[in-house]
């Protein structure tokens, strides 16, 4: 039974399982045959290249980001932790680029993203298991509590994590490939067409035209003296000719063919609209220019990937479990991806670099570069360097002017 193989709970763990074949993850979540014709499911949606592009951009771009964690301190700054075990090696032979690309594939495909939280004998979490969206069923109990029911065992947020996406309530995000059926369904019913188109249709390019009847025989022998004289690239500008009323001529592409193509055109657009992507990320150039792709490479981070990371970062540092002590959180780092050109880039650390609100050395770590002790100073007025006091004491006995 699908029960049995999904999960099973020994001593109150959820222990890895052969994930759902796609006819059992289609009878958990309903009928996905989309008004082309076609079933969608998640093989069929990922053999769609702009789907499948997409997604990878997507899941990508947020698993290779650097995560830090942080605890806010009384000054209003925050400091910089160790980031925790279960960050760091989410379970045994899992990274954390894996954890979060597991996380992101079951969000862009069935709105839901889970992790079994892994404890040690002291009862913290020190790993997160990636749980297939497939084998959870998510409610809420008469008290309100979240209630998980994977296998035939219930959990409770104390032992999974969930990262719901689009939610009317909050509770259970809403499947992507049910509710995106239709479009991805013409997608690939396009690419099932044009595979047909290629494999069984008539693919004349040219023909000769003569007034008269012409035997079998005839016809090879027409056919084979023009290929002779004029087929090859050593044939390739040689003039042609005809007698006997014969005329040479070409076949363009039909209203069918033409709309084919358009409709293949039309859905990377579409597709690109689904996941809330700048169509260049999807390699479809056609409103591109050398002078903006630089800014909508910006703002494919601002509004494509920024949204998933928030979302990730808001259920992370909601569970007390996961981030124990108070004013603890992990942000993921976007600056990397937000950097302009290098002489931009330099011109800004430039301005910046002396003054109150950046040190030398903040800017080579967003360079990848390592720091240098003489380029902790800032200045406290224009260009001029500040004085720097080994002791809290020493600043005190030397007070600095301010103007009048």
């Amino acid at each position: 039974m699908l029960a049995e193989r999904v999960a099973a709970r020994r001593d109150g763990e959820v222990e890895r399982a052969e994930w759902p074949g796609w006819r059992e993850a289609i009878s958990r979540s309903g009928s996905v045959r989309s008004s082309a014709g076609v079933n969608v499911t998640v093989d069929r949606a990922l053999g769609v290249t702009a789907w499948y592009s997409g997604v990878r951009y997507l899941t990508d771009s947020v698993a290779g980001l650097p995560v830090h964690t942080y605890r806010d301190t009384l000054g209003g700054s925050r400091a910089l932790r160790a980031n925790p075990t279960w960050l760091i090696s989410p379970d045994d032979g899992v990274p954390r680029f894996s954890l979060i690309e597991h996380w992101m594939m079951s969000l862009l495909h069935r709105g839901n993203a889970y992790g079994y939280k892994v404890r040690d004998s002291l009862g913290r979490v020190v790993g997160l298991r990636p749980v297939h969206p497939d084998r959870v069923k998510v409610g809420r109990a008469d008290d309100g509590t979240k209630v998980f029911k994977i296998g035939d065992a219930p959990y409770t947020s104390r032992e999974v994590l969930h990262v719901p996406g689009l939610s009317y309530d909050g509770v259970c995000g809403l499947d992507p490939i049910n509710l995106h059926r239709g479009s991805i369904g013409v997608a690939a019913a396009a690419d099932e067409f044009a595979g047909r188109f290629f494999t069984q249709g008539d693919h004349t390019r040219a023909y000769i035209a003569v007034p008269q009847m012409l035997t079998q025989d005839q016809a090879t022998d027409l056919k084979d003296q023009w290929a002779k004289f004029h087929r090859g690239m050593a044939n390739a500008h040689e003039l042609g000719v005809l007698g006997n009323g014969a005329e040479y001529r070409t076949v363009g592409l039909n209203p069918e063919q033409t709309q084919l193509l358009e409709t293949r055109q039309f859905e990377v657009t579409e597709i690109a609209r689904l996941l809330r992507i700048p169509p260049h990320k999807l390699y479809d150039l056609t409103r591109a220019t050398f002078s903006n792709i630089e800014h909508q490479s910006i703002e494919a981070v601002v509004d494509s990937i920024r949204p998933w990371v928030v979302r990730i970062e808001a259920h992370v540092n909601n569970d007390p479990d996961l981030l124990p002590g108070r004013g603890q959180f992990i942000e993921f780092e976007l600056e990397g991806l937000l950097r302009g050109d290098t002489a931009t880039r330099y011109a800004a650390y430039s301005s910046a670099v002396g003054r109150p609100w950046m040190l030398g050395n903040e800017a080579r770590r967003l360079e990848n570069m390592a720091p240098l002790p003489e380029l902790d100073e800032v200045a406290e007025q224009g260009n001029a360097p500040a004085a720097q006091f080994d002791h809290p004491q020493d600043q005190a006995d030397h007070p600095q002017e301010v103007p009048s």
